[in-house]
C-alpha cells in the first residue's frame, strides 16, 4: 500500500459528455437476468475464415510440432464508427480482416486493405494505436517452421485512416524476427506513450532437430521490451530487468497487480520453464517475483488473463494449462507427472508446476491463492484462451476458456505406437501415422461467476458447446446492444461468431487518452453502485493470442443507478462522475481529468506481526526427509509432516506464561520461558534433548502428579516409524516446580503406535488427569483405523484402560483431534473425535463409560471426512459448547456429493505385501481410479498385464481393474463432502453451518475463538495448509488464516488480510494463545518454517 494516493478530483457535470446506448430496445428494468448465446451462421454475418491446415510428407507435427496451435482474432473499430471491427489471424491461410457493416454483418475487406500483404504464420494478433494518430493499427506476431527471417519478421499494419494499411514494422523498430507468439502494447514507464513487449521462442524442437541454427540467431528467441522513444521502438531488453532465459512463452498480460499505479506484466511459458511475474519498479524496470507471489504455477501454461473475479478492487488472475476433465480422455492423453523431475525442475528455480489451471486470487498484500479446484475450472482439456469477462452482464466477471487440438498427439497408445519405429521410417509413414493419429473436437468452455468465488459451468445452458479445435477468442459489442459478443478463431471449422443475449443492465466507458495514449491503455475505472463495486483495466491484449475491444464494460444485473464512477488514468489523473443511468455509454476525457494528492493514514489492521527473532523465538522447524510415498505410490498425501505442534503454560510459576514447541525426528523440541520486556529465552532443561529421534506431534501441559505445576506429555508419531518401534513410545517430562523437568520412564506403558493427539479429563472423577491418547495411523495401512486409547492416572502413573470404558475406541480410525467437552450439560465431559476419513463421533461419557451416541446428538451417518481440526467453544454465548470442525475444505479435486461420494479402497490387491491405496470418483454411472495407468502399474505392477493399452485402463470401471476377492476383504470408506464446519449446539443436538467460502480454501489445521475487533461479539480465526502432496495433485497452499467477524447470531463473515492483518503463507499447524507483556498474542507454527506471532492492535 502506498502511503500517498491519488485521489479524485470530481469534474463538474458540464464536462461530462454521456450519451444513450445506440440499441435503445434494451430494458432498464428486466424481469429475469438471462445469459446465453447465439451462434451465428457464416451466411448471416459474412465471416467465412478458416484456419485450415494442409499437411503433407515434410509438413506435420513430426516436422513442426507447434502446427495445432492455431491463430489469434483482434477486435477493434479500425475505421472509428462506432462498431468494432475483426482481423484473424491465419497460419497456411492468409490474415483476414472483416469490416463491420452493422446488424452482425461483416465485409471481407482483406484485400484492398492490404493488411495480407507478405505471407506467413500468424499467431498473435493485436490492435494498438501505434503511431497516436487516433486509428488502431495492426499488430501480427509470425512464427512458424520457416528460418527465413522475412517468413517470420512480425508485421505492423499502420492505419491510413482510409480502410488501407501500409505495412511498416521496419520503420518503427519493431520488425522482431524471433519465433513471436504475441505482443501487448502498454506504458511501462507512465511517460504517456505505448511500449511493447513482445513474447518470443526458440525454434520449435522438431526444426531445430531437422536444421542447424546459427548459434547468432538465438539471441532473437528471448523475450523483448520495446520502449518507445518518441514515436519509434528501442529494445531495452538487456537492461529493463526481464529474464534472458528461453521460453516457450504462448501469452502475455499487461495489468497492475500490486495496485501501485504501474503496468506489470504475467508471461505464460510452455514446457520447463516457469512463468514470469514481473513487477514494475517503478523506474523503467522490472522484477521477476513469480517465487515470491505465488506458491505454485501452471506447469504447461497456454492462456492467460486478469481481471477482479471478487469485485474487492484487486486484479486476479488465470492461467490454462491442458488437463482433460474427462475421466477417459485424461487417462488416455495425460502422462503421469514424474516426481523426480518435478523435484528437479523445483531446485533449478523453476518453481512447482502442476498440470492444472490456475485462479489465483489477489489477496492485496502481495500474494496469491490459486482456487481453480474449489472455482470447478481446473481441468479444462487442451486449454488456449482463457478470459476474465461479465457474459450475463449481472456484475461479476465469468470465465470463457477455448479449447481443443486437432489431433491429439499426446495420445498415450498413440505414442506407444511411434516409440517402436526405427530409423528408417520413411516420411511418407509418418505422414500416414501423423493422419492416423486420433482427432477429436471438443467444447469450449464458459463458467458462470455466480459470486463469493463460486462458478458454473454452463456451456450447454449458453450454447457454447460446439465442438471444435479453437484458439485464439475475444470479445467486444459488436451490434452496439450493451453485451459482449464472442468471437473465436477455429482449426478446420469456420469462426464462431457468438451473439449475446444477456439482459442485465451496463455501463460502458470510451476513452479519449492523451495525445500519445489516445485510446488510454493502461486507465482503469472504478464504479460503485448500491453498496457493491466494480474494476475494469483498459488492456486488450488478452486470453491467447488475441486482443479485444478497447474501452471499459461494465453488467450491472438489474441495478439502474450508479453513484460514482472513477476513471484512472497511468499518469495518476482522474475523472469522476456522479449519478449516472444504467444502459449509457460515458466519454472520460484526460484532458478534463485532474489529480490531487493527499496524505492518507494507512488504515490499523486489527493484528500486526511480531518478529519472532526480536523477542528471542529464533525457531525453525526443519523437517526431516522422508519419502511417504516409496511404498505407497497411490497415497494422497504425506503423513510424516503434520508437525509441530505447540502447548503453553507458567512453567516456573512466575506468573508469566511459556510456550513448549515440538520438532520433527531428528530435531529438539524446544522450551521457551518468557522473561521481562515480553522476550523469551530457552529454558536450561530441555531433557527431551535425547529424544530427538523421535517425531514430536500433540503437546499437552497438565498437571500430572498433583503437585500444582504443568508436567508435559508429548506424543509421538509420523510415518516414517514401522508400527511397534520404540520411537513410537509417547513421553512424559515431570516438572519440580521451577520450571525443571525429568523423564518419567515408568509412567506411561510400553504403547508403540503412531500418535498425535492427547487431551485430558477427570475420567474416573478420582481428582486427577487422565489422558485421551489419539492415534493417528497404521504406517504402511493409509487409511487402515488404527485403535485409540485412555490412559487412567493412578498416582502419576498411567496405564491403558479396560475396553469397557470405551469399546467404540478399538479401530475408531486415523484420530487427528479430539476435544473433552460437556456436550449435554450432564456436569461430565462428553468425548469428541475427529480424523482422516472419519466420522463425527461423540462419546457419551455415562458414569465413566464412554458410549458412542453421535446419532443422538445430531450427527449423521453421512459425516466422514478428512477432519484435520476440532475447537470447543461457547460462541454464541448460550451456556453451552459449539465447536468448530477443520475438514480438507473445497480446493481439492477430489471432489464430492451426497449422491456421488468420494471413495478409498484399500488393500494389498496384488498379494505383494505392500498395501495399495486407491482413491476412486464417479464418473458415467460407476467409479474408476483417480491415478492414471502409470502410477497405477507402479504400485500393482499387474494391471500392465491385465490392460495392455491405455484405452482399455480407462474404459474399465474400478471393480474392473481390481481383483474382486480382495475388494470383498479390502478398506471402503467414502466421502461426500469436505466443507470445514460449525457444529451450533441447540439443547444438545447440533446443528451443521457451513464456514464461510474464503475458509474452505485450504484445510483447517487449527482454529481458535475469541472477540477480536472488541465488537462484544465472538469471531473465529483459522489457519491451515498442507504442502506435502503427491505432484499429481495441487497442494494444498492457499490459505493465509482467515478471520470470521461473528454477529453473536452464529453468522461470520470473512475480514480480507488488507483490514484484518492475518496473512500466514505458511503451511500452518497449530494456534494458540500466549500472554506477553499481559496481552494476548497468537503464535502460529508452521510446518517445515519459521513461528509467526500476532499482536492484536486493539
Amino acid at each position: 500500500m502506498k502511503t500517498f494516493k491519488s485521489f479524485l478530483f470530481i469534474a463538474v457535470l458540464s464536462n461530462v459528455l454521456f450519451f444513450s446506448c445506440v440499441n435503445s430496445k434494451r430494458d432498464l428494468y428486466p424481469e429475469d437476468l438471462i445469459g446465453g448465446f447465439e451462434l451465428l451462421s457464416a451466411e448471416k454475418t459474412g465471416i467465412d475464415f478458416n484456419n485450415a491446415i494442409k499437411e503433407s510428407n515434410f509438413f506435420n507435427h513430426y516436422f513442426y510440432s507447434q502446427i495445432y496451435v492455431g491463430s489469434g482474432v483482434a477486435i477493434g473499430d479500425i475505421n472509428n464508427d462506432g462498431l468494432p471491427d475483426i482481423f484473424f489471424g491465419g497460419n497456411q491461410v492468409i490474415d483476414r480482416l472483416y469490416l463491420n457493416r452493422g446488424n452482425l454483418q461483416f465485409e471481407d475487406i482483406t484485400k484492398k486493405s492490404k493488411v495480407a500483404k507478405n505471407s506467413g504464420w500468424s499467431w498473435g494478433v493485436t490492435m494498438a494505436d501505434v503511431n497516436n494518430d487516433g486509428y488502431l493499427d495492426i499488430y501480427v506476431s509470425r512464427n512458424g517452421n520457416s528460418l527465413d527471417i522475412e517468413k517470420r519478421r512480425n508485421q505492423l499494419y499502420i492505419n491510413n485512416q482510409d480502410l488501407t494499411f501500409t505495412e511498416s514494422a521496419i520503420s518503427y523498430g519493431l520488425a522482431d524476427i524471433g519465433f513471436s507468439t504475441q505482443a501487448v502494447f502498454f506504458d511501462m514507464d507512465n511517460d504517456g506513450d505505448l511500449d511493447m513487449y513482445q513474447v518470443n521462442q526458440p525454434a520449435d524442437k522438431k526444426v531445430m532437430l531437422i536444421n542447424e541454427i546459427p548459434a547468432k540467431d538465438y539471441e532473437y528467441f528471448r523475450d523483448r521490451i520495446y520502449r518507445n522513444d518518441n514515436g519509434k521502438f528501442k529494445d531495452v531488453s538487456d537492461v529493463v530487468g526481464i529474464s534472458r532465459d528461453f521460453g516457450y512463452g504462448l501469452s502475455v498480460s499487461a495489468s497492475d497487480f500490486n495496485n501501485d499505479g504501474w503496468t506489470d506484466l504475467y508471461v505464460a511459458n510452455d514446457y520447463a520453464e516457469p512463468d514470469f511475474m514481473y513487477y514494475n519498479n517503478g523506474d523503467g524496470t522490472f522484477r521477476n517475483v513469480i517465487n515470491e507471489e505465488l506458491k505454485h504455477i501452471t506447469q504447461l501454461s497456454m492462456g492467460t488473463d486478469t481481471g477482479d473475479i471478487n469485485n474487492d478492487g484487486l486484479i486476479d488472475l488465470i492461467t490454462t494449462d491442458m488437463t482433460p476433465e474427462d475421466h477417459y480422455r485424461s487417462k488416455t492423453n495425460m502422462a503421469s507427472m514424474s516426481e523426480e523431475r518435478f523435484n528437479t525442475l523445483f531446485n533449478a528455480g523453476a518453481h512447482r508446476q502442476y498440470m492444472a489451471n490456475s485462479l489465483q486470487v489477489n489477496t492485496g498484500l502481495g500474494s496469491f491463492s490459486d482456487i481453480a479446484n474449489m472455482a470447478g475450472i481446473s481441468n479444462t482439456d487442451w486449454s488456449w484462451a482463457s478470459l476474465l469477462v461479465d457474459l450475463d452482464n449481472d456484475g461479476w466477471k465469468d470465465i470463457i476458456i477455448s479449447n481443443g487440438i486437432k489431433k491429439d498427439v499426446d495420445n498415450n497408445d498413440y505414442k506407444s505406437v511411434l516409440k517402436n519405429l526405427n530409423k528408417n521410417t520413411t516420411a511418407e509413414k509418418l505422414f500416414q501415422f501423423s493422419k492416423d493419429a486420433p482427432s477429436q473436437p471438443v467444447s469450449n468452455y464458459v463458467f458462470r461467476n455466480k459470486g463469493n468465488l463460486q462458478f458454473e459451468k454452463v456451456a450447454k445452458k449458453w450454447g457454447f458447446d460446439t465442438p471444435s479445435f479453437s484458439s485464439g477468442l475475444a470479445y467486444g459489442d459488436l451490434d452496439n446492444d450493451g453485451d459482449l459478443d464472442v468471437v473465436v478463431n477455429n482449426m478446420e471449422q469456420t469462426a464462431f461468431v457468438y451473439e449475446n443475449k444477456a439482459t442485465g443492465n451496463f455501463l460502458k466507458i470510451n476513452l479519449e487518452g492523451p495525445n500519445k495514449n489516445k485510446f488510454g491503455i493502461g486507465a482503469k475505472a472504478i464504479i460503485y453502485c448500491n453498496g457493491k463495486m466494480q474494476i475494469v483495466e483498459n488492456n486488450v491484449t488478452r486470453g491467447f493470442l488475441s486482443s479485444v475491444a478497447h474501452g471499459l464494460f461494465f453488467g450491472l444485473g438489474k441495478e439502474t443507478l450508479i453513484e460514482r464512477v472513477e476513471v484512472i488514468w497511468p499518469d495518476g489523473k482522474v475523472n469522476v462522475f456522479k449519478n449516472i443511468e444504467a444502459n449509457n455509454t460515458l466519454i472520460a476525457k484526460y484532458l478534463k481529468a485532474k489529480i490531487i494528492s493527499e496524505k492518507v493514514e494507512k488504515a490499523k489492521t486489527l493484528f500486526s506481526t511480531i518478529n519472532a527473532p526480536d523477542i528471542g523465538l529464533n525457531y525453525i522447524h526443519k523437517e526431516n526427509d522422508f519419502d511417504d510415498f516409496a511404498e505407497e505410490i497411490l497415497l494422497p498425501h504425506k503423513l510424516s509432516t503434520n508437525g509441530p505442534f505447540s502447548s503453553v503454560a507458567d512453567v516456573n510459576g512466575d506468573g508469566l506464561e511459556d510456550f513448549f514447541i515440538g520438532g520433527a525426528a531428528e530435531q529438539r523440541g524446544v522450551l521457551y520461558v518468557q522473561i521481562k520486556n515480553g522476550k523469551f529465552e530457552k529454558s536450561k532443561s530441555q531433557p527431551w534433548d535425547k529424544d530427538k529421534s523421535s517425531e514430536d506431534l500433540g503437546l499437552l501441559f497438565l498437571d500430572v502428579d498433583g503437585d500444582g505445576d504443568p508436567d508435559l506429555y508429548v506424543t509421538s508419531g509420523g510415518s516414517e516409524f514401522k508400527q511397534g518401534d520404540k520411537r513410537l513410545k509417547d513421553r512424559l517430562y515431570l516438572n519440580d516446580g521451577n520450571g525443571n523437568f525429568s523423564k518419567d520412564l515408568k509412567a506411561i506403558p510400553a504403547i508403540y503406535e503412531s500418535t498425535e493427539c492427547v487431551k485430558a479429563s477427570d475420567i474416573d472423577k478420582d481428582g486427577d488427569l487422565d489422558l485421551f491418547i489419539g492415534t493417528r495411523l497404521i504406517t504402511g495401512k493409509y487409511p487402515f483405523p488404527a485403535s485409540s486409547y485412555f490412559l487412567i492416572n493412578n498416582n502419576g502413573k498411567f496405564k491403558r484402560s479396560e475396553e469397557i470404558i470405551a469399546k467404540g475406541f478399538n479401530n475408531i480410525g486415523m484420530v487427528t483431534e479430539a476435544v473433552f467437552s460437556d456436550i449435554d450439560k450432564d456436569g461430565d465431559e462428553d468425548l469428541l473425535v475427529v480424523g482422516e476419513w472419519m466420522k463425527i463421533i461423540i462419546f457419551e461419557n455415562k458414569n465413566g463409560i464412554f458410549e458412542d451416541n453421535s446419532k443422538k446428538f445430531g450427527i449423521s451417518e453421512d459425516s466422514r471426512g478428512l477432519w484435520w481440526s476440532i475447537t470447543a467453544n461457547d460462541i454464541d454465548n448460550d451456556g453451552d459448547d459449539d465447536y468448530i470442525l477443520g475438514n480438507l475444505g473445497r480446493n481439492n479435486k477430489f471432489k464430492a456429493t451426497k449422491e456421488h461420494p468420494f471413495k478409498v479402497y484399500a488393500n494389498d490387491f496384488d498379494n505383494n505385501g505392500t498395501n495399495d491405496v486407491i482413491l476412486a470418483k464417479y464418473y458415467k454411472g460407476d467409479y474408476v481410479p483417480m491415478r492414471g495407468k502409470e502410477c497405477t502399474t507402479q504400485q500393482m505392477p499387474y494391471v500392465s498385464e491385465k490392460f495392455k493399452d491405455y484405452h482399455s485402463f480407462a474404459a474399465s470401471t474400478l471393480i474392473d481393474i481390481l481383483p474382486k476377492e480382495k475388494v470383498k476383504d479390502a478398506v471402503v470408506y467414502e466421502i461426500n463432502n469436505f466443507e470445514s464446519i460449525i457444529l451450533i449446539n441447540e439443547d444438545g443436538i447440533l446443528k451443521r453451518q457451513v464456514l464461510p467460502i474464503q475458509a474452505q480454501v485450504s484445510p483447517i489445521k487449527g482454529s481458535i475463538v475469541d472477540d477480536f475487533n472488541a465488537d462484544g461479539y465472538k469471531d473465529i480465526l483459522v489457519i491451515g495448509n498442507h504442502y506435502g502432496v503427491e505432484v499429481e495433485t495441487t497442494r494444498y497452499d492457499a490459505g493465509f488464516g482467515s478471520l470470521l467477524l461473528g454477529d453473536g447470531q452464529n453468522n461470520f463473515k470473512f475480514l480480507p488480510p488488507t483490514s484484518s492483518g492475518l496473512h500466514i503463507p505458511k503451511d500452518s499447524r497449530s494456534v494458540h494463545q500466549i500472554k506477553i507483556n499481559k496481552k494476548n498474542t497468537l503464535i502460529i507454527t508452521n510446518n517445515n518454517d519459521s513461528l509467526v506471532l500476532l499482536k492484536k492492535n486493539l
